[in-house]
């Protein structure tokens, strides 16, 4: 009996933090109450403050999922063979998105100039969400042999990426995103 208590409040809080990136990203960490987020993952209001004592836990309980969906990513790419596959597999995972992108802005680009607003530990903790992308697609130019070159290479692959999306976000058409998205592999492509 005690296995199932804990599996059920994992559960519930899985279904809070879940709740939390979807609302985080659709309509923002600042205006998501705790309302909104008791209803969305159907808990009561009271077992929002179980699980996060502050808005800020939530805020960084949606980082560390963020985090967590990259590394996930990052897994599934470093399974293909080579460097230019992964990042041309990178661009592709994004230019996915792109309808997503259109409706509520890239989910990592949003948080961290939102919370980036707000300034304190938060702000700085999501630094994280563009960091490890960005030292992940330096190794892989590094590995491609443009090692000196690879940090100015991977800025312009991330700038790409990221003016695109809030292009898209913008005037909310995924068609300038996937556009972007097909410039960008034929760029890597020719490296």
């Amino acid at each position: 009996m005690a296995k199932d208590g804990k599996a059920a409040a994992r559960g519930k809080q899985e279904r809070l933090v879940s709740a939390a990136v979807e609302l985080a990203h659709r309509q923002g960490y600042r205006k998501t109450t705790l309302a909104d987020l008791a209803e969305a993952a159907q808990v009561p209001l009271g077992n929002v403050y179980y699980y996060f004592k502050t808005k800020d836990d939530i805020g960084e309980a949606i980082v560390q999922h963020r985090e967590s969906e990259f590394e996930a990513m990052r897994a599934h790419l470093d399974g293909l063979p080579t460097p230019k596959a992964r990042l041309v597999a990178f661009v592709d995972m994004t230019m996915r998105n792109a309808a997503t992108v259109a409706k509520h802005g890239c989910p990592m680009g949003s948080l961290c100039a939102e919370l980036l607003k707000d300034g304190g530990q938060l702000a700085e903790r999501s630094n994280a969400l563009f960091a490890k992308p960005m030292d992940w697609m330096e190794r892989q130019f590094s590995a491609l042999g443009y090692a000196d070159a690879a940090a100015d290479l991977t800025l312009q692959l991330q700038s790409s990426l990221q003016g695109a999306s809030l292009m898209t976000q913008s005037f909310r058409d995924p068609a300038l995103l996937e556009r972007e998205g097909r410039r960008l592999k034929s760029w890597i492509e020719a490296l």
